[in-house]
């Protein structure tokens, strides 16, 4: 009798811890974690429902004004100053005259270039004069020889003075064209002597005073730059974008270039060029990116520093919340249940979390407020700026969402019982301060 009451006792043992088990493993499929937590104090927060309007995703990187249209001007001849028409700060139009240089020599050598071409028109003239004149002997012996009058020496030698004739005049006509080429070349000179401004804008720089001495510029030494002119009104910031940043970067992207000097007002601009090579500079690698400035700033001055901007993404009627309110926590810190897990394992995993088990994998989630507790939801996000995220996924605009306090925010776990913050009382100014105010609106 005894043993059969012992049996029936194990059964009944055995019976109640499948039954306990299948009860939990139901429990998790409907959504409830029966994991025993310690009784957690309350919170309080700051709540928030999710609201709709517009999310700008930009991105940033320090940068330099220059201008876009920029010359330096330089002499292409050799020759003295002798006057210089305008200083710097000076505005400029196209082809006024900025610098002359002394043209005596060149003067003097168009000059004597015209010379020579007028001699050799004359030389040529006598030529072929001289050539009309053996071609008609040639002919004469020619006919002479027919009838026996005329020797063949005789005619040789009319012949061979004939091509003297032709080449004589082909030499003046090769010796004509050459000297046409020299006064062109001189002409040249003779312009060069006036250094002309190629575009419109701004004398920046003047580097040349009268009488000093300018050479022009050969391959392995440069000409004297006399000026520099460059157009005030076209500029642009030569900007270093971070690579994990210059993949979302494109061409007419709107941009704002804020200066060192004034932060609160920034200048209007769009993206023209990202340069196709990065550079690396103390292990960071950054990639060159041209903003063309299409505001208007008077203070906008070449060199100056500045940092750029840019909108890479664009969200007018997104559903978000502040960014603090959306933070990462394991798996295996939250609650067991279906929803999480098939959360997670709709996610692509990262390089890091690939071989790891699902357990120590982040989940991205919000805090709502649901009868005084907090209760984690998993989220989708999408683009955000410096306040707000796009929330994809996962909460609607009736949840009061937890986006305050940060610490209580970084702290806070499911099921924490929450209440919403009280406002902090203003306190009222004291009898000095009543009387300082009185004072000062006296």
């Amino acid at each position: 009798m005894r043993r059969v009451m012992a049996i029936l006792v194990l059964l009944l043992a055995a019976a109640a811890v499948v039954g306990a088990l299948n009860l939990r493993r139901n429990a998790a499929l409907l959504g409830v974690d029966w994991r025993i937590q310690k009784r957690l104090p309350t919170k309080e927060v700051q709540l928030q429902r999710p609201q709709r309007g517009p999310i700008v995703q930009t991105v940033t990187g320090p940068g330099v004004i220059e201008l876009i249209d920029e010359a330096k001007i330089a002499s292409e001849t050799i020759g003295q100053v002798e006057a210089v028409y305008f200083e710097k700060g000076d505005p400029v139009k196209k082809d006024d005259l900025l610098v002359k240089l002394d043209d005596e020599d060149a003067k003097a050598r168009l000059a004597s270039t015209e010379a020579r071409i007028e001699r050799l028109k004359a030389a040529i003239q006598l030529a072929e004069a001289d050539l009309r004149k053996a071609q008609e002997e040639w002919e004469g012996f020619e006919h002479l020889k027919e009838r026996g009058f005329s020797s063949e020496t005789e005619l040789r030698d009319v012949a061979t003075m004939l091509e003297k004739m032709k080449a004589t005049l082909a030499m003046s006509q090769h010796e004509l064209t050459e000297s046409f080429a020299v006064r062109r070349n001189s002409q040249q000179d003779l312009e060069r002597t006036e250094i002309k401004a190629p575009i419109d804008g701004t004398v920046i720089d003047r580097d040349v005073e009268v009488g000093e001495i300018v050479i022009a510029g050969t391959t392995n030494l440069p000409g004297t730059v006399l000026m520099t002119i460059g157009d005030m009104n076209k500029m642009r910031v030569r900007a270093d974008i971070d690579e994990s940043d210059v993949a979302l970067v494109r061409p007419q992207q709107p941009a704002r270039i804020f200066l060192q000097a004034d932060q609160d007002e920034p200048v209007e601009g769009v993206v023209e060029l990202i340069a196709p090579k990065g550079t690396k500079l103390n292990e960071v690698v950054s990639f060159e990116t041209l903003i063309k400035v299409t505001g208007k700033r008077d203070a906008l001055l070449p060199e100056m520093t500045a940092t750029v901007e840019i909108e890479v993404q664009r969200v007018d009627d997104a559903l978000g919340v502040p960014v603090q309110a959306v933070v990462h926590r394991r798996l295996k810190d939250l609650p067991n249940t279906a929803l999480f897990r098939e959360w997670v394992a709709k996610q692509p995993k990262t390089p890091s979390e690939k071989g790891k088990d699902d357990a120590v994998r982040y989940v991205t989630i919000v805090f709502v407020m649901e009868n005084g507790t907090a209760r984690a939801r998993p989220v989708q996000t999408g683009i955000s700026d410096q306040e707000r995220i796009e929330i994809l996924a996962g909460v609607t605009p009736e949840d009061e969402v937890i986006v305050g306090p940060f610490r209580t925010l970084d702290e806070m776990k499911d099921g924490q019982p929450v209440k919403l913050e009280e406002p902090k009382p203003v306190e009222a100014p004291g009898a000095a301060g009543v009387a300082e105010a009185a004072q000062e609106s006296a």
